[in-house]
Protein backbone atom coordinates (compact mmCIF):
# COMPACT_ATOMS: atom_id res chain seq x y z
CA UNK A 1 0.00 0.00 0.00
CA UNK A 2 1.27 3.46 -0.91
CA UNK A 3 -0.02 6.91 0.11
CA UNK A 4 0.94 10.31 -1.27
CA UNK A 5 0.57 12.63 1.72
CA UNK A 6 0.72 16.34 1.06
CA UNK A 7 -1.44 17.29 4.04
CA UNK A 8 -2.00 16.28 7.64
CA UNK A 9 -5.40 14.88 6.62
CA UNK A 10 -3.74 12.53 4.11
CA UNK A 11 -1.21 11.42 6.75
CA UNK A 12 -4.11 10.78 9.12
CA UNK A 13 -5.84 8.62 6.51
CA UNK A 14 -2.64 6.60 5.98
CA UNK A 15 -2.27 6.08 9.75
CA UNK A 16 -5.90 5.03 10.07
CA UNK A 17 -5.45 2.54 7.24
CA UNK A 18 -2.47 0.85 8.93
CA UNK A 19 -4.11 0.95 12.37
CA UNK A 20 -6.79 -1.42 11.03
CA UNK A 21 -4.18 -4.18 11.31
CA UNK A 22 -3.28 -3.40 14.93
CA UNK A 23 -3.69 -6.23 17.43
CA UNK A 24 -1.78 -7.56 20.43
CA UNK A 25 1.61 -8.73 19.23
CA UNK A 26 1.66 -6.63 16.06
CA UNK A 27 4.66 -4.39 15.42
CA UNK A 28 4.79 -1.42 13.05
CA UNK A 29 8.29 -0.20 12.13
CA UNK A 30 8.53 3.35 10.78
CA UNK A 31 11.56 4.00 8.52
CA UNK A 32 12.61 7.36 7.15
CA UNK A 33 14.73 10.43 7.64
CA UNK A 34 14.28 13.06 10.30
CA UNK A 35 11.32 15.32 9.58
CA UNK A 36 9.53 12.97 7.18
CA UNK A 37 6.42 12.54 9.37
CA UNK A 38 6.97 9.38 11.40
CA UNK A 39 5.93 10.90 14.74
CA UNK A 40 2.91 12.66 13.23
CA UNK A 41 1.85 9.36 11.65
CA UNK A 42 2.33 7.57 14.99
CA UNK A 43 0.17 10.15 16.78
CA UNK A 44 -2.67 9.66 14.29
CA UNK A 45 -2.21 5.88 14.48
CA UNK A 46 -2.48 5.88 18.29
CA UNK A 47 -5.42 8.28 18.30
CA UNK A 48 -7.27 6.08 15.79
CA UNK A 49 -7.07 3.26 18.35
CA UNK A 50 -8.28 5.48 21.20
CA UNK A 51 -9.69 8.86 20.24
CA UNK A 52 -9.91 9.81 23.93
CA UNK A 53 -6.14 10.23 24.04
CA UNK A 54 -5.49 13.94 23.72
CA UNK A 55 -1.82 14.30 24.62
CA UNK A 56 0.45 12.08 22.55
CA UNK A 57 4.07 13.08 22.94
CA UNK A 58 7.16 11.99 21.09
CA UNK A 59 9.14 9.27 22.90
CA UNK A 60 12.45 10.77 21.78
CA UNK A 61 13.68 11.50 25.31
CA UNK A 62 11.83 8.82 27.28
CA UNK A 63 12.39 6.24 24.50
CA UNK A 64 9.03 4.59 25.32
CA UNK A 65 5.55 6.09 25.72
CA UNK A 66 2.61 3.82 26.48
CA UNK A 67 -1.08 4.32 25.79
CA UNK A 68 -4.24 2.33 26.38
CA UNK A 69 -6.63 1.20 23.69
CA UNK A 70 -9.60 -1.16 23.60
CA UNK A 71 -7.48 -3.65 21.65
CA UNK A 72 -4.25 -3.69 23.68
CA UNK A 73 -1.70 -1.43 25.30
CA UNK A 74 0.26 0.55 22.72
CA UNK A 75 4.02 1.04 23.04
CA UNK A 76 5.38 3.96 21.00
CA UNK A 77 9.16 3.52 20.91
CA UNK A 78 11.87 5.78 19.52
CA UNK A 79 15.07 3.77 19.10
CA UNK A 80 17.19 6.72 17.95
CA UNK A 81 19.14 6.85 21.22
CA UNK A 82 19.48 3.10 21.83
CA UNK A 83 23.17 2.29 21.56
CA UNK A 84 23.40 -1.46 22.25
CA UNK A 85 21.46 -4.70 22.32
CA UNK A 86 21.90 -4.71 26.10
CA UNK A 87 20.07 -1.39 26.36
CA UNK A 88 17.31 -2.79 24.09
CA UNK A 89 16.86 -5.75 26.46
CA UNK A 90 17.04 -3.56 29.60
CA UNK A 91 14.14 -1.47 28.28
CA UNK A 92 12.01 -4.61 27.86
CA UNK A 93 11.00 -3.85 24.31
CA UNK A 94 11.47 -7.48 23.31
CA UNK A 95 8.98 -8.47 26.03
CA UNK A 96 6.43 -5.99 24.65
CA UNK A 97 6.40 -7.47 21.15
CA UNK A 98 4.14 -10.48 21.84
CA UNK A 99 1.82 -8.63 24.25
CA UNK A 100 1.25 -5.13 22.94
CA UNK A 101 0.86 -3.11 19.79
CA UNK A 102 4.29 -1.59 19.15
CA UNK A 103 5.12 1.35 16.92
CA UNK A 104 8.86 1.72 16.45
CA UNK A 105 10.58 4.84 15.12
CA UNK A 106 14.19 4.41 13.95
CA UNK A 107 13.85 0.59 13.79
CA UNK A 108 17.11 0.22 11.86
CA UNK A 109 18.90 0.21 15.21
CA UNK A 110 17.02 -2.91 16.41
CA UNK A 111 16.31 -4.47 13.00
CA UNK A 112 17.59 -7.90 14.08
CA UNK A 113 15.16 -7.97 17.03
CA UNK A 114 11.94 -7.07 15.22
CA UNK A 115 9.24 -9.75 15.06
CA UNK A 116 9.12 -11.65 11.80
CA UNK A 117 5.70 -10.33 10.75
CA UNK A 118 6.48 -6.66 11.46
CA UNK A 119 4.69 -4.19 9.20
CA UNK A 120 7.49 -2.05 7.76
CA UNK A 121 6.47 1.43 6.62
CA UNK A 122 8.80 3.74 4.71
CA UNK A 123 8.48 7.55 4.85
CA UNK A 124 10.14 9.31 1.94
CA UNK A 125 9.95 12.40 -0.25
CA UNK A 126 9.95 12.73 -4.01
CA UNK A 127 10.33 16.40 -4.91
CA UNK A 128 7.46 18.03 -3.01
CA UNK A 129 5.51 14.82 -2.39
CA UNK A 130 5.63 12.93 0.90
CA UNK A 131 5.22 9.20 0.45
CA UNK A 132 4.15 6.64 3.04
CA UNK A 133 4.35 3.06 1.83
CA UNK A 134 4.55 -0.45 3.17
CA UNK A 135 7.81 -2.22 2.32
CA UNK A 136 8.95 -5.81 2.71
Amino acid sequence: MKFICNSLEQTKLAAEYFSQFARPGKCFALYGNLGFGKTTFAKYFIRSLNNNIIDISSPTFNIIQTYQSNIAEIWHVDCYRIKSKEEFYELGIDEAFPLYITIIEWPEIIENFLPEDTVKILFSKNKDKRIIEQIH
